[in-house]
């Protein structure tokens, strides 16, 4: 069973209509994207504007609404088909809405090796030191996505997935406000808007975060992984494209 990853960026065409725009979203989009065999997982968050960080602020071209589709499928191909023949159905049906306005979808594989579930990895990794990095349980959960524009050729390339597997996300998940770090590489653009699509960066970093300081934490974090780069000798390998972005969660929903 391979293990895939949807990402759709949106925002409302009518900043006065947003709560009709996410109750749209929340009560017919997802249930009907989730009912599309191979949908296992639909989360939405918010864009986190930080006046003081304004290089995790986007650009008005881009969607300030966030949507992760966790997919398992052993055929990713018949299942992408399978979710643009159910958004055909949508629209014959009058379940879409005008205020959509989708500005970048794509599908990513997650990367073999990596931990399939953070509470095994936390467990099996860092059992003895998981209640003291627990995170607090009053604390807001927000996404830390970041795009890495990485590499140059095939051998830098494995260079760099080896590195984040054996160093950056396991000393990344030691930090307390983190539950989860996971790696993903593109597989298929479906859509995009605010830039050139031979400009979307090749590999993903998706942070789970549970914090109520979210604006240290980012710094914090931000702190961690650049001296995990400097001492991993990643700096040129490391490079962010211009859209890593902080998402506070509004839902998480799982299939039937």
């Amino acid at each position: 069973m391979g293990h895939w990853f949807y990402m759709v960026e949106t925002r409302s065409t009518d900043p006065a209509k947003e709560a009709e725009f996410n109750a749209w979203y929340d009560d017919i989009d997802i249930p009907d994207v989730l009912a599309v065999p191979g949908f296992m997982r639909a989360r939405r968050g918010v864009h986190k504007r930080f006046v003081e960080l304004p290089d995790f602020n986007l650009s008005e071209d881009e969607g300030n609404y966030i949507a992760l589709y966790d997919v398992e499928t052993t055929d990713i191909d018949k299942t992408i088909i399978d979710l643009y023949v159910g958004a055909r159905k949508m629209v014959a049906l009058g379940r879409i809405t005008d205020l959509l306005k989708v500005t970048e979808a794509n599908y990513y594989r997650r990367l073999a090796g990596y931990p399939p579930a953070t509470v095994t990895w936390r467990d099996v990794n860092i059992g003895k030191r998981l209640l003291a990095t627990s995170p607090p349980a009053d604390g807001r959960r927000y996404v830390y996505i970041q795009k890495l524009l990485c590499c140059a050729d095939e051998n830098a390339y494995k260079r760099f997935l080896e590195w984040l597997k054996d160093s950056y996300i396991p000393s990344v998940m030691e930090y307390r406000p983190v539950t989860g770090v996971h790696a993903y590489e593109l597989y298929r653009i479906m859509e995009v808007v605010a830039v050139d699509p031979g400009e979307i960066p090749h590999l993903l970093l998706v942070h789970e975060l549970t914090t109520d300081i979210v604006q240290r934490t980012v710094l914090e974090l931000d702190s961690v992984a650049y001296q995990l780069v400097q001492a991993g000798h990643m700096r040129e390998l490391f490079v962010e494209g211009n859209d890593s972005a902080v998402y506070r969660l509004m839902s998480d929903v799982k299939s039937d």
